[in-house]
């Protein structure tokens, strides 16, 4: 089962995930990992908003993300081989205006033990 942690459109459009960003983001999660058992997605573009760079930025509304991912495709694979599979996948992204995203990658064993501790 896919869980999801989508916001409403009442929240505030710097903490929304139902913009281009953050739903091209869940599109290709979702299409690469077909075995995807959880997925999350956090638009934490407000905690950066006052940030110097930002003020001057063209993406504010969503331009810091965080996802967390469980998958077996991750099996055998190291932590940097994870985020660097997931970035190469988001590389458009952050072309057009993505600044950061904060991952947790785990497989589905990796999960079962988090939850059991």
């Amino acid at each position: 089962m896919i869980k999801s942690a989508f916001r409403y459109m009442s929240v505030a459009a710097n903490r929304a995930t139902e913009g281009p960003v953050a739903t091209s983001i869940s599109n290709k999660i979702r299409t690469s990992f077909p075995d995807l058992k959880h997925y999350a997605i956090y638009n934490d573009s407000y905690k950066h908003a006052g940030h110097r760079g930002m003020a001057e930025a063209d993406n504010r509304t969503e331009s810091h993300f965080r996802v967390e991912i469980v998958s077996d495709k991750f099996k055998g694979l190291t932590l940097p081989k994870r985020h660097r599979l997931v970035y190469t996948l988001l590389g458009e992204e952050f072309e057009n205006g993505l600044h950061a995203l904060q991952l947790t990658t785990r497989t589905v064993e990796e999960q079962i033990k988090k939850t059991k501790a």
